[in-house]
């Protein structure tokens, strides 16, 4: 049967990714702690790469798993009780930073931190024209002048 020695590595490039989580399943640490296997999908050059990681649920660990929600689009809420299962997770979406690990003579890339969404601002407002009208809160229409301000300011 032919061999051979393939000189591709596997391995990319330090660096922020997108992903997408192909896959997870529940496990156990060697520990026996509960933990999410993340199968990752990062698009590398028209390449498709996997990256395993673990979210291990653990107190020590918990900043990882609330970094993965976040940068997967879930609003954290400070001491809220989640549950969170493997199912959930397949399908997310999100933007993580890779490292290069070497653990007993074995390089590949790590998950170093997930990244939050970027804050995109809002634009500021245009200025309205006179007579231009905007609705507010209360459903009460308000007439702007030249400079996108009420008409009926009183000074």
């Amino acid at each position: 049967m032919p061999e051979y020695t393939s000189s591709r590595t596997g391995v990319i490039p330090e660096n922020d990714y997108p992903f997408v989580v192909d896959d997870a399943v529940e496990k156990e640490s060697r520990r026996g702690t509960p933990m999410i296997e993340v199968q990752l999908e990062i698009d590398y050059n028209g390449t498709k790469v996997r990256v395993f990681d673990h979210l291990v649920f653990t107190q020590y660990a918990f900043w990882k798993i609330d970094q993965f929600r976040e940068a997967t689009g879930e609003q954290l809420v400070e001491n809220q009780k989640v549950i969170l299962e493997a199912e959930d997770c397949i399908g997310r979406t999100g933007h993580c930073h890779l490292i290069i690990d070497t653990y007993e003579g074995k390089t590949r890339n790590k998950v170093d931190a997930y990244l939050p969404p970027p804050v995109i601002p809002s634009a500021p407002p245009k200025a309205g024209k006179t007579g231009d009208a905007k609705k507010t809160g209360t459903g009460a229409t308000v007439s702007l002048n030249e400079l996108g301000e009420p008409d009926d300011l009183r000074f």
